[in-house]
């Protein structure tokens, strides 16, 4: 992992951001992590679940790992995530419209709780083939809805800078 690390750094003018997002089918517990802190990662966006939408932390916040095996806290920040495009659509098989109606459940769950909303979007949901029609239109209505809709994302995203372009009216 150091490895691909290094050669990331090398290969991008950005630079390396310490963060990870590992696939489900990849993600084992506590060895994912170790792994991750020994490689210098410091942020990790892979606690979620792989076949259900839901709270596999049981948080809405970030949170630092702690190993039970090791009983230590450790430096690897947690950043989990609740909602995931295929979980919707593969194993849930929900419409896009439910799937709207799914994200703003939990959208008020976390505002409720000031938490952080993460999902999971995959690129081919956000293209135009016909089997994922009407995914790219519900991402960018929740997007709009939570940022003309709800007063304080507009101030958070007002705050923050972006780029009003981003989201037409």
């Amino acid at each position: 992992m150091k490895k691909e690390q290094a050669l990331l750094c090398e290969l991008t003018d950005a630079g390396f951001r310490n963060c990870s997002r590992q696939h489900f089918i990849r993600f084992t517990l506590p060895q994912t992590f170790r792994q991750l802190i020994e490689a210098g990662i410091s942020d990790d966006y892979s606690m979620g679940y792989g076949s259900i939408n839901g709270f596999r932390a049981s948080v809405a916040s970030s949170f630092y790992w702690y190993d039970l095996a090791a009983e230590t806290t450790t430096s690897l920040k947690l950043h989990p995530f609740c909602y995931m495009d295929a979980n919707s659509f593969y194993e849930q098989n929900q419409t896009p419209e439910k799937a709207f109606g799914e994200m703003l459940h939990y959208f008020n769950i976390i505002k409720s709780v000031n938490g952080s909303m993460i999902t999971i979007w995959h690129n081919t949901f956000l293209g135009t083939h016909r089997r994922f029609a009407g995914w790219q239109e519900v991402y960018k209505k929740f997007i709009h809805h939570i940022y003309y809709e709800i007063p304080c994302v507009n101030a958070q995203i007002d705050n923050e800078g972006m780029d009003k372009r981003h989201f037409p009216h």
